[in-house]
């Protein structure tokens, strides 16, 4: 049965390309269909599971032939568990899919991005490269259940280990598991962010309390029950994280993404720059070695305090936090704006900066924007606020942060026309 409620015959479809969501695309009798867990080229018997009038929304049945680059996937929880979505297909084939399907986005929205290369860096260890997770908790005793929410659905596929963690992070996992099946007696429901670092050793889980990050309360740690501090190095500097805050979850790319952001600062202004969404400071570090001045917004207050302190562990005295919305901080501004910024880095959450904080950016006036996201489709939208006037793109790149999952991330500089 569709979600109209009516019956739906089986159907042959081939996919063409994956898209968005790690979807594959095919077409029958005129519509678009889109099948989850397929590959280009794939022959696929599907069941309907929604109908809608321009597109149908399809799972495979059985693989009728297989396309190029499918493979077996690793985790005995794929398809159930929906962390992953491409785990049935080769590596290589899914860092090429992801640069076609951000091409793809980027050339219709902005016609003139066609004539610049667009590039996808894959992960050099695409398996067991997360040292951050957050996971669900359902239950306690031998009802508990640790994991992921089942795909498309908000019940949680219990987990043992994840393929994609490292070997910390599965260790926090692991006794996360031991202490809700023998110790908590508490059956809510709950989040918990899990972070390790492996050139400590040492990993750390923390409850999320409704309403975000702030007073978080933590559970467990491999050095001590209160706040555990994890250090993370990424090129000259040494980050000090908790788990309850935001920083980069890939290991091995994290170092790429903060050298990329600094090869296209150079040669852009020594004065000042803004990095907004600054977390625990990854580009403030980075920028202060450059700017004379370096201003980082961010509303984590516990973020905002390690980026604070990893400037001062690093002996930089130039680097100003604050600790705001950043909407609210550009707002409070006025104008004209002290210092004049040079250069302005964004990296905001998946659901992108919006249309007010573009705005406020496009009344800074800086010579250059460069926007680290996570989402291409949030990205196109903010980027096409203030692109191609007054700033125009000229430079675009994507890192696959996140193997076996449909999601990556872009880097984009904008320049003033």
């Amino acid at each position: 049965m569709n979600k109209s409620g009516k019956a739906s015959k089986a159907f042959e479809v081939t996919i063409e390309k994956l898209v968005h969501e790690g979807m594959g695309l095919g077409r029958h009798q005129g519509k678009v269909v889109f099948v989850p867990f397929s590959v280009s080229g794939d022959q696929v018997r599907v069941r309907p599971v929604e109908v809608k009038k321009t597109f149908t929304r399809a799972e495979i049945i059985q693989i009728l032939k297989p396309g190029k680059g499918r493979v077996m996937p690793v985790c005995p929880y794929f398809l159930k568990c929906g962390g992953c979505q491409l785990q049935q297909l080769e590596y290589t084939r899914q860092v090429e899919a992801k640069r076609q399907i951000l091409a793809e986005i980027l050339h219709h929205r902005f016609p003139e991005t066609r004539e610049l290369a667009i590039v996808m860096s894959g992960c050099p260890q695409p398996y067991s490269y997360r040292s951050r997770a957050r996971v669900q908790v359902r239950g306690c005793g031998p009802k508990a259940a640790v994991g992921f929410y089942r795909y498309r659905s908000h019940a949680v596929e219990d987990i043992e280990s994840c393929p994609l963690f490292r070997p910390s992070l599965n260790e926090a996992l692991t006794s996360l598991r031991q202490y809700k099946l023998k110790v908590d007696t508490n059956a809510s429901a709950q989040e918990m962010d899990l972070a390790c670092s492996e050139e400590d050793g040492a990993w750390a889980t923390e409850h999320i309390r409704e309403g975000g990050d702030e007073g978080i309360t933590p559970l467990l740690g491999t050095r001590r029950r209160d706040e555990v501090i994890l250090r993370r190095k990424v090129g000259e500097f040494s980050y000090s994280v908790t788990a309850s805050v935001f920083f980069q979850a890939n290991d091995f790319m994290v170092s790429e993404l903060a050298a990329l952001v600094m090869e296209l600062a150079k040669n852009r202004g020594s004065g000042a720059a803004l990095d907004l969404y600054a977390g625990v400071g990854l580009f403030s570090l980075q920028l202060a070695r450059q700017f004379g001045n370096v201003i980082s917004v961010e509303n984590s207050e516990s973020s905002s305090r390690l980026c604070m302190a990893n400037a001062s562990a690093a002996g930089i005295r130039h680097i100003r936090a604050a600790c705001a919305d950043v909407a609210a901080w550009l707002k409070s501004q006025g104008s004209p704006v002290s210092p004049k910024f040079d250069l302005v880095v964004l990296d905001p959450p998946r659901t992108g900066a919006g249309a007010d904080v573009m705005e406020l950016i496009r009344k800074l006036d800086p010579e250059t924007i460069i926007y680290v996201a996570c989402d291409p489709q949030t990205l196109a939208r903010d980027i096409a606020q203030i692109s191609p006037k007054p700033y125009k793109i000229d430079f675009i790149h994507g890192l696959d942060m996140f193997p076996q999952t449909y999601h990556f991330e872009t880097v984009v500089r904008l320049v003033k026309n």
